[in-house]
């Protein structure tokens, strides 16, 4: 029995994804998913050490009886961002108000220009009919009547 031994000058078959591969056929990251594993570790360990934080601060609170005070200090905090937030709506529908006046007042003039533009554009096309079109087609005309003429006249010598 002979053993085959692979021919080097075939093809092989790719990998499918999800395969393992052999550690020869281990495919080298590049840098930019390099960048963006370390990018994904440092932010995955620092969701961890803000959560640990925050654990760690309320049980120091819950123990050492400041919960009431922490409270309160946070009620007020709320009321204040909500006064922000209303005030900045506020600000919000007013710059609104002012940019649909403002489209309204720039669109109005901006239509009735192209509306002026389209009429020009209307009038010359006329113009140009009447005074260039119309006097070549009917000089071609005459032309082709003139030209029939001879060829019926001379037998199409």
């Amino acid at each position: 029995m002979s053993e085959t031994t692979p021919n080097p000058s075939t093809p092989t078959e790719p990998v499918p994804p999800g395969v393992n591969r052999l550690p020869d056929e281990t495919v080298s990251q590049t840098g930019a998913e390099k960048k963006n594993k370390r990018r994904m570790t440092a932010i995955g360990i620092g969701v961890a050490v803000v959560l640990i934080l925050i654990i760690a601060g309320f049980v120091l609170m819950i123990h050492g009886g400041v919960t009431g005070v922490v409270r309160d200090i946070i009620i007020i905090f709320l009321a204040l961002e909500s006064l922000i937030l209303v005030g900045l709506m506020v600000v919000l529908v007013i710059q609104m108000t002012m940019l649909v006046r403002l489209m309204r007042d720039e669109v109005r003039p901006l239509i009735a220009s192209a509306q002026e533009t389209v009429n020009s554009a209307r009038g010359t096309t006329q113009f140009v009919s009447r005074k260039i079109v119309a006097p070549t087609a009917d000089a071609a005309a005459n032309v082709a009547r003139v030209t029939r003429m001879f060829q019926v006249l001379f037998k199409g010598k």
